[in-house]
């Protein structure tokens, strides 16, 4: 398995396998329609849009697969994905306060996973991926979003969310969701096993965008992630 930081082109065939990738993978109703974001929305696709992409280098005869991904949005001229599906003053105030203050803000988002590598703490080393190609992208600030079920994992890597201001009913009727706003050299220091994950990621990306499948490895064992670099169905056949 590794991972590829790439940019989103709209005319990109690559991208758009990626969203229909994303949409085939979420399975609970009304989450398909949340890739818009990062294909559609002209609120959010004015702005500068990356995208770390997963790959199953041993997916048998169909050779290479995309397993997972998350996107990169920077917020310059347009709207940052939580700012518009949160609907929370709170957020957006917050959001506004630093960029008032010069920080870059960039939201990590759209988080998915396929079927196959569910349970796998794949999400939460994704999660950490983006934070430290967002802050090489020029990212200060990191911020996101996530129900209640999610952000433990996140948590894990270095996130902070505001567990004092719940979000009822967001995105979704039923779902309780959670902000969080970091500032990235916060996220990559919080512990010392985030910060030697972060420095094998920043290693990889300045000879490629790219995270080959050792450094892979040896980042996820310093995040505590066990199976992430192997998929459930491989690790049932063992």
């Amino acid at each position: 398995m590794y991972i590829r930081l790439l940019d989103a082109q709209f005319d990109d065939p690559a991208y758009d396998s990626y969203l229909e990738a994303q949409q085939r993978a979420y399975s609970a109703p009304g989450y398909e329609t949340l890739t818009k974001y990062g294909s559609t929305d002209p609120r959010t696709i004015r702005d500068p849009l990356s995208y770390l992409a997963v790959f199953d280098e041993a997916a048998g005869d169909e050779g290479e697969r995309l397993v997972g991904g998350i996107r990169i949005h920077r917020k310059a001229a347009g709207q940052l994905p939580s700012e518009i599906h949160l609907a929370s003053q709170d957020f957006n105030d917050t959001v506004a306060a630093e960029v008032a203050a010069g920080e870059s803000v960039a939201e990590i988002c759209g988080i998915w996973v396929d079927h196959d590598w569910r349970g796998r703490n794949l999400a939460s080393l994704l999660c950490f991926s983006s934070v430290v190609a967002a802050q090489r992208l020029g990212a200060t600030v990191i911020c996101g979003s996530g129900p209640t079920e999610r952000i433990k994992g996140y948590e894990r890597c270095g996130l902070r969310f505001r567990h004092d201001r719940p979000l009822h009913d967001r995105p979704f009727p039923g779902i309780t969701a959670y902000y969080s706003v970091n500032r990235a050299e916060s996220i990559r220091h919080r512990e010392e096993r985030l910060t030697r994950a972060a420095v094998l990621l920043d290693r990889a990306l300045d000879e490629a965008p790219c995270v080959p499948t050792d450094v892979v490895r040896a980042v996820a064992e310093e995040l505590g992630l066990g199976h992430s670099t192997t998929s459930a169905s491989i690790g049932t056949a063992r």
